[in-house]
Formats: structure tokens, sequence, C-alpha cells
């Protein structure tokens, strides 16, 4: 049995952390693994804190058979978790082996880390059979003047396309629109910052839809708000072993570097787009049970508790972490109302 800790579940927004808890959730269920979540944080000796940094202050307190893995969606630098935390029996998740190599690169040695990724709902994003009628650009916190450059070649070439925008923050779209534009896509073009997973990316792959990327150099390459901007620092940005796409290979489409390449790869896609499949490497790599699977046996990798035994718990104590009291609940519910007028202001 599995304790999860998660903010984003009680979201009603379509988000990247929102994803990782929902699919994992998803995926326990499919593999009959039990789970309770956000109750008190000694409820059962595995203990997941998925987005919640007070939670993760809170371990220092709870009994040594509380095994507890933390992450992804908590902290984004390592310098960013506060030096109070003791982080020495914790296992942190990353959703992909270069946000590992970054960390472990810019010195963080107070924990183990695991590379995990959500699962991906295969059922929920599937192959359509509408007619293929153009090609989908994505769009996500990029110099504009490399959108404008693809669209000119796509508009010289006689191509066409329809663009979908995240925005700076995301949510500037509805995963309806997003479906329905994947639907009738031959392939899409990736436009888009680095990315730590890349669920979206991920979902269209799972819609049986190749992606011609067009790769980030650089942590830094990548536009947005400045608030989100000075997140990283000028060492930090110019970090180099990063991708837009860290689950792809040759099924999925093509990636390229320099947008010179431009051409060249869209007139690969635009002959051989069908001969593609992206959606067989999400089924063989990022399926949900076997996501689900992976995630339990972390804690037996990690703290010798078997998979098996995971099956047959029961919770050791009861009550609610506060993120599940009516008090906490009222406060997220109102401030997720609050938020299209708070972003409508800030602008």
């Amino acid at each position: 049995m599995i304790n999860i800790i998660s903010r984003a579940y009680l979201s009603k927004r379509a988000s990247g952390p929102k994803k990782v808890v929902d699919n994992l959730i998803k995926g326990l269920d499919l593999i009959g693994y039990p789970y309770i979540i956000n109750k008190r944080l000694d409820a059962c000796r595995r203990l997941w804190i998925h987005d919640d940094a007070s939670a993760l202050a809170g371990i220092a307190g709870l009994r040594p058979d509380i095994k507890v893995i933390a992450g992804p969606n908590i902290y984004v630098l390592p310098r960013n978790i506060p030096d109070f935390i003791d982080l020495s029996g914790v296992v942190y998740l990353h959703p992909s082996q270069w946000v590992k190599d970054f960390w472990d690169d810019f010195g963080f040695n107070r924990c183990a880390i695991e590379v995990w990724p959500a699962g991906i709902d295969t059922g929920e994003f599937k192959p359509s059979d509408k007619e293929k009628k153009y090609v989908l650009i994505y769009f996500k916190q990029r110099d504009e003047k490399e959108l404008e450059t693809v669209e000119n070649i796509l508009k010289r070439l006689g191509i066409c396309y329809k663009i979908i925008n995240y925005g700076d923050v995301g949510g500037q779209y509805k995963e309806s629109e997003y479906k329905n534009l994947l639907a009738e896509a031959k392939y899409m073009i990736w436009i888009g910052r680095q990315e730590s997973q890349g669920i979206a990316l991920e979902e269209a792959m799972s819609a049986n839809v190749p992606v011609l990327v067009c790769d980030v150099s650089y942590v830094g390459q990548w536009r947005a708000a400045k608030k989100f901007m000075a997140v990283l620092n000028e060492k930090e940005n110019a970090y180099q072993n990063t991708t837009s796409a860290p689950y792809f290979d040759e099924r999925c489409g093509l990636k390229i570097k320099n947008l010179s390449d431009i051409v060249e790869a869209i007139n690969k896609m635009e002959s051989g787009w069908r001969n593609f499949k992206p959606r067989q490497y999400i089924l063989d790599n990022l399926n949900l049970e076997k996501q689900a699977r992976d995630f339990a046996v972390i804690y037996e990798k990690y703290f010798n508790l078997g998979f098996g035994a995971g099956l047959n718990e029961k919770p050791i104590n009861r009550g609610n972490w506060r993120n599940n009291k009516f008090y906490y609940k009222t406060y997220f519910k109102f401030r997720e109302s609050a938020r299209p007028i708070i972003r409508m202001i800030s602008r």
C-alpha cells in the first residue's frame, strides 16, 4: 500500500504534475496495487510525497519504518531544498536521465536519485480514423522568430498547418482541443523548451502522431515571463545536456538541433509520416501498468519492501494529512477558481 501525498490530485486543471499523479493512480488500479491519498504521513509504510514541500519537511518526526519517495514535482533545483530537511533516507524521483545528471552535476548528494517517468494513458490518447488534414505545430515557450521561420517554410511548401500555443503558464488551451487537433494531424512539429519528461509530446505519440522535434541545445533556450526565466541562474541556463524529448527513438519521428535542417526534415516527414510507429514506442516503454509497477518496485529496490507484500497491506494509522482536510480543500478550490482572474490582472 502506498500513501500518496499530492496537491495536484485536488486540481481540476490539466497540468504536468496533475498527469503524473493521476496516471500513476490509473496504473496502480490496473495492476491492483493498493493506495490511499493524502492520509497522515505515517498512515502506512510506503509514503510518496509527490509535490508537497511541507509534507517533505514533516518527515523528520516519522518512525524509521516509514519509507519515503519524494518528487518529482517539489523542487526544480537542488539548491531550492532547505538545508534543515533531512533527506538521508529519502529516494528522490526525476522523470528522465538528463534531469538526474543536471542535479548530479550541480553537486546534489543529499539522497539517492531514481529516474522514473509517469505512464501515459494510451486509452485516453489513441489513434483516430479521421482524415489527416494538416501539420500541427506545438509551440511552447520558444523564441517567436523560430515559430515564424517554421511557418514561413510551411507556407512556401504549400503545407496546411495549425498551431497550439502552450503560453507562459500552461492551461492556455483545453485538453479536448488538443485531442481534436491531434485527431486530424499528419504529424506534429514540436518547438518547445527543455522537458523533464514531455507528457504532452508523449500523448501525441500515444495517439500515433509522429513528431518532428526542433530540439533545444541548452537549458536556457526558452522564452517566458521574467518570473519564470529568473528560476535558473546563468550557469544553469548554459547547461547543454538537455532535450525537449527525453523519451524518443526512430519509431517516433525526427529530431533536429538546428533550424537550418528544418526543410529537409519537413520533406522527410511529408513523404514518410505514415511509416513511423510512435504509439508502439509508448506501449513498449511508458504504458500505465508498466510505470505503476516500476514505481512500486522502487520501494523494494531501496528499502527491501517487497512488491508482493505491498499488495496485502492495510493502513497502520488512520487520519488525514492537511491536503485532505475541509479547510484546505476549500482554500484550494478558491485559489483554482481565482487563477484565471489573477492571470488576467497580471498581464
